[in-house]
């Protein structure tokens, strides 16, 4: 059994795209045409260019912009609004607190934002540490340098976690280092690189590996 599990958060342990991803968009698009006095077709075009070659709007404003990533993150994350659309899951709560071992969170979000999304599905006590943008220095999965650095802050081997996750890309580099891979998909995607398949969270139990 593998001794940690490293969970992705949006869309993963909640539904973010149906009411929180849009609005974060939004956000991310008006602060692109903002700050660089840009029309808002043009913000929208850069933000797909960046991440296409940078993985994420972020990542690509500090590389051309030298945009600052904190005032980035809290303007374009309102944790206090965005919040309010999370939907607390009994069936969560105890799908987490039946599965044995170590428990993280290893997200591309800003951490304020993680923790109050955590905290709103209250299941912050069976984590024992959030890992998000910051942590990785702005580098987002699926970066091989993002899931090396939390490994050197968990102090653990590959092959001792199991990632679960909504993302194919982010689950082939974990694959590709040595983790064991959880997809959690409604979609029948068959691929070498995802070891267990499950349509939602709730199904996630320790054979699950």
């Amino acid at each position: 059994m593998s001794k940690i599990w490293i969970f992705d958060l949006d869309d993963t342990l909640h539904d973010a795209s149906s009411k929180i991803f849009p609005r974060i968009n939004q956000s991310m698009t008006a602060y692109v045409s903002q700050k660089l006095n840009i029309s808002h077709d043009a913000a929208h075009e850069l933000r797909d260019q960046y991440w296409k070659v940078y993985g994420a709007t972020l990542k690509g404003l500090m590389e051309n912009h030298d945009v600052d990533p904190k005032e980035f993150l809290l303007k374009t994350h309102d944790a206090h609004e965005l919040s309010k659309f999370v939907k607390q899951s009994h069936a969560l709560k105890n799908t987490l607190k039946k599965l044995k071992g170590k428990k993280i969170v290893f997200t591309n979000a800003p951490l304020h934002y993680a923790i109050a999304i955590i905290k709103s599905l209250k299941i912050e006590r069976h984590f024992s540490a959030v890992y998000s943008i910051e942590t990785t220095k702005y580098n987002p999965k699926p970066s091989l340098y993002a899931f090396r650095k939390i490994l050197r802050h968990l102090g653990e081997k590959p092959h001792q976690c199991t990632m679960v996750e909504d993302d194919l890309a982010n689950l082939k580099t974990a694959h590709k280092i040595g983790m064991k891979t959880v997809l959690v998909s409604r979609q029948n995607k068959k691929t070498v690189f995802v070891n267990k398949r499950i349509t939602k969270i709730t199904h996630l139990t320790v054979q699950t590996r």
